[in-house]
């Protein structure tokens, strides 16, 4: 969705009764003329008049028209011109927000999170959460954050919650400026690269977020979940250009992993055999990917370090501490061993961020979740499939280890 969509310029917006996380939000349509009818309901409403404005709008909503959709919900959920009633208050909120208006969306969200009339369900309040936040409602992307870490069980110093604060903030969202001051410090930064800067270059590459991703069977391939955050279809190009359209069928949030599918069997390159055995402390390792492709270009880049440290970010048992050198892009991408086999994914950067400023990333210290956690989000009948083709996993140097994988390593492209 744009950022636009369902907030016409010049809406006004209303705070309205407190609810136990924070206000619902009441919003009117730019006025068209003096006897328009949403116009009339709205001098009716602002003068009070609440059941004048519901008999106004109602006719609207019941032809589809998202804003006075919204205004019946907030109507019926706080009593105002008719009895309260959460089942029709919600069914109005439903109806304004899968038609696209950021508010119902963020209203429908706290009545999920709260319970509130209705049957608390914490999963349907993400999803509407984010669905706000994607179009830029502060209020709902600081309170994806916190719903996120305090019912979906994500950490506090993920990219995840602290990406959704940090864009709060900057749009001047209080709570979510206190939160990030006493979380000020060191804190880890996805890799994604956002090429929405060329807009106006005539760029083929203009609002677009890359990252990397690579197979895993015949039709399947791994990357990021942030790469791919708010989206159901990606781009995939490989090596020789060749772009395949790929579906997202699953996600796991907490660790940041998703998985693509294609339609057409043996249609992605040859897919990366997983590491059977863990690296130590000191071991070398190296990713092949395509960070910053707006200025490095589309050709495959290689970076190598080594296995710094057994666990990650504040000792996450579940990544590696990594020395190599990562740009925004290479999210997503492989962390392999010396048999050419992959140990990690490649996830973040680690950076400083002084309260809201943008982050300066600290050199060669970055993080890839660890092999492991990717088997176990597999389900069964994909660890089970058998894939037409796997490159092998045997040492070699390491020129002949790039030379052996990179054409099995993809760039994701993500429409914003």
């Amino acid at each position: 969705m744009s950022a636009s969509a369902g907030i016409p310029s010049g809406t006004q917006i209303l705070a309205a009764l407190i609810l136990l996380l924070c206000p619902a939000i009441f919003a009117a349509a730019p006025l068209a003329s003096a006897d328009d009818p949403f116009t009339l309901g709205w001098h009716a409403f602002e003068a009070g008049d609440y059941s004048h404005a519901l008999s106004l709008w109602l006719p609207l909503a019941e032809q589809g028209d998202m804003h006075a959709q919204s205004n019946l919900g907030f109507m019926y959920e706080y009593g105002q011109g008719t009895a309260r009633n959460a089942q029709q208050a919600a069914h109005w909120y439903r109806q304004s927000a899968r038609n696209g208006l950021a508010v119902a969306q963020f209203n429908l969200a706290l009545m999920y999170a709260n319970g509130g009339g209705i049957r608390q369900d914490s999963l349907r309040a993400a999803y509407w959460f984010r669905q706000a936040a994607e179009q830029g409602l502060a209020d709902a992307q600081y309170q994806l954050a916190e719903h996120l870490q305090q019912y979906m069980g994500v950490p506090r110093n993920s990219v995840a919650v602290h990406g959704w604060l940090t864009r709060a903030a900057k749009q001047g969202q209080p709570d979510a400026r206190t939160a990030l001051a006493a979380n000020s410090g060191a804190v880890p930064l996805a890799s994604v690269a956002h090429t929405s800067e060329r807009e106006d270059s005539g760029d083929d590459l203009s609002s677009l977020s890359v990252g990397t991703a690579w197979p895993v069977t015949s039709v399947h391939a791994v990357t990021n979940n942030h790469v791919v955050a708010g989206v159901e279809q990606v781009q995939l190009i490989d090596v020789t250009g060749t772009q395949l359209t790929a579906s997202v069928v699953l996600r796991d949030v907490e660790h940041d992993l998703a998985l693509l599918r294609v339609s057409e069997s043996g249609s992605l390159p040859p897919a990366l055999p997983l590491a059977s055995a863990d690296p130590r402390p000191g071991s070398r390792v190296f990713t092949i990917g395509y960070p910053r492709i707006d200025i490095m270009g589309r050709t495959p880049k290689l970076s190598d370090g080594i296995i710094s440290a057994l666990n990650g970010y504040q000792d996450d048992p579940d990544s590696y501490q990594i020395s190599v050198p990562i740009q925004p892009g290479n999210s997503g991408g492989p962390l392999l061993n010396m048999d050419g086999a992959v140990v990690g994914i490649v996830t973040s950067m680690l950076g400083a961020y002084d309260d809201a400023a943008e982050p300066q990333v600290l050199p060669n210290v970055s993080y890839a979740l660890k092999v492991e956690v990717l088997r176990s989000m597999l389900p069964q009948a994909l660890r089970q499939t058998t894939t037409a083709e796997q490159l092998p996993a045997s040492p070699a140097p390491l020129a002949d280890l790039a030379e052996r994988i990179q054409g099995s390593v993809l760039i994701v492209m993500v429409a914003d």
